[in-house]
């Protein structure tokens, strides 16, 4: 019985073990010498084993691709083209990102005009304040500055409190004329976005 079932394993197994040695026997490789001739072959010769050569089938179809190892420029060259693909795909994907947003932040260059302006006075309502703010500081420093002029004119030591005092104020002065030079600065980068912004809400409105 068990010689049996190995000559019938072996029966089963038979043709497909024929179909496997003769897809085995009909493998040919195509390569190029270095004098530019194309060469058949069952087999690769030592040479250029390590250069670009293909399998191919009886059709002449190719089955597979062998290429040859890059030199250190070649992958060099290939990192940088890859390097500039994927910073080109991640801005068109950040592109569509602010699109989607634009579109569905607002449903007419009104409503765009409208935000901006509600910003800009916020930040302006804020600046002003802050000049205010200047102003009275400044005023105090006038203050502080004739004290100790008055002293000095008597022969007398400024005070050490006049000193602390005249030293503070001018630190809140120089703070305050940077916090609204930076709130300009923004004022302007706001007004710039929105320039951007409307701009491309016409171009995709008007591609649609």
């Amino acid at each position: 019985m068990k010689s049996f079932l190995l000559k019938y394993r072996y029966l089963v197994l038979l043709p497909a073990m024929l179909v496997a040695a003769g897809v085995l026997a009909e493998r040919t490789f195509k390569w190029v010498d270095e004098e530019g001739n194309v060469h058949y072959g069952d087999r690769v010769p030592l040479q250029y084993t390590t250069k670009e050569h293909t399998e191919i089938n009886e059709q002449g179809r190719t089955l597979k691709s062998y290429e040859a190892p890059k030199t250190p420029e070649q992958k060099a060259e290939q990192h940088r083209l890859a390097a500039i693909e994927a910073e080109r795909k991640k801005q068109l994907e950040e592109q569509a990102s602010r699109d989607r947003v634009l579109l569905e932040t607002y449903s007419s260059e009104a409503d765009m005009v409208l935000m901006r302006d509600s910003k800009l006075a916020a930040i302006e309502d804020l600046v002003l304040l802050t000049e205010s703010r200047i102003n009275s500081l400044q005023r105090r420093l006038a203050g502080l500055t004739e004290e100790a002029s008055n002293n000095e004119r008597r022969g007398k030591a400024v005070p050490e409190f006049v000193q602390q005092q005249t030293a503070s104020v001018r630190k809140q002065i120089s703070q305050s004329e940077a916090f609204v030079e930076s709130k300009r600065a923004e004022m302007d980068t706001i007004r710039e976005q929105y320039a951007a912004d409307m701009a491309r809400y016409q171009e995709l409105q008007n591609s649609h």
